[in-house]
């Protein structure tokens, strides 16, 4: 039910609203009434991507991969493990890991990785030179946007200089007619680096993708309206990752879909039948 749609539920809600709000919007019952809120969205994949989510975001990729040997692009790799997992599901895969920390890639060497490469640039819509804000050298959170959010206010956060490559040029340079899966981890900056994929995009050359969407993207001023209207036209379906790894599918925009909170996981599938 959205609030705008006229119906019985609506009407039954706006009767009960008074006395349920006395119940739940006072000193005693906040606190358990905010969890309970939090508690409720993420059971819908709402702010439900965070690390502990790894398996499920690797069982929601499997998924939409539909060959045994699958050309992966791991966009924000950071130690490799997600590759690494990755991997195990798909000895015969072909994996590109972009990651611009240098301990993280060495951390990606130590782990050989058969028949792997490591990419050590930043993701984004064109090359050049950026700052990279981190909190240590294998930081999980270091990100191309100066990082705001309540929950980190006690970090102390330092930049370096890292380079930025497309992944039109990388798909270009290694003359790639396919790319099975992107995942991309880039704490706020996944629609810059999709817009550095876009006549892949346009070819249908990608065939699926994940991005992250939540309190990173305030640092960036990007909506998951911006998402929905960069891939719907090139006929991407959406869908949300829920915590049991099956896909939600969004079937049209709507304005809960903006969620802060956290962090939700997302993907993108080529619908090539359209």
């Amino acid at each position: 039910m959205k609030p705008h749609e006229k119906g019985i539920l609506k009407e039954i809600g706006k009767m009960l609203a008074s006395p349920l709000s006395q119940l739940v919007a006072n000193a005693a019952t906040e606190d358990l009434a905010k969890l309970f809120e939090a508690y409720w969205c993420c059971l819908l994949g709402k702010g439900a991507g965070a690390g502990w989510a790894l398996n499920t975001e690797i069982n929601a990729a499997k998924s939409v991969i539909h060959t045994s040997h699958p050309v992966i692009f791991d966009v924000g790799a950071n130690n490799g493990e997600w590759s690494l997992l990755l991997h195990k599901m798909f000895p015969e895969s072909r994996i590109f890991l972009f990651e611009p920390q240098p301990a993280c890639q060495k951390i990606i060497m130590e782990k050989q990785i058969p028949n792997s490469k490591l990419i050590p640039n930043a993701v984004s819509s064109k090359r050049g030179t950026v700052q990279l804000y981190t909190t240590d050298e294998t930081s999980v959170i270091a990100s191309l946007h100066q990082r705001y959010e309540s929950y980190l206010q006690s970090r102390t956060f330092y930049s370096i200089d890292v380079e930025t490559i497309t992944l039109d040029s990388v798909i270009e340079d290694n003359g790639l007619s396919c790319v099975d899966f992107i995942k991309m981890d880039i704490e706020g900056h996944e629609l810059d680096a999709l817009k550095g994929v876009t006549k892949s995009l346009e070819k249908g050359i990608i065939k699926a993708l994940s991005f992250e969407f939540g309190c990173g993207n305030i640092n960036s001023r990007t909506f998951f309206r911006d998402f929905w209207n960069f891939l719907f036209p090139m006929n991407y379906r959406i869908y949300r990752i829920l915590p049991s790894s099956r896909l939600m599918p969004i079937e049209s925009y709507y304005e809960d879909c903006e969620y802060f909170l956290s962090v939700t996981n997302y993907i993108a599938v080529l619908d090539e039948i359209t």
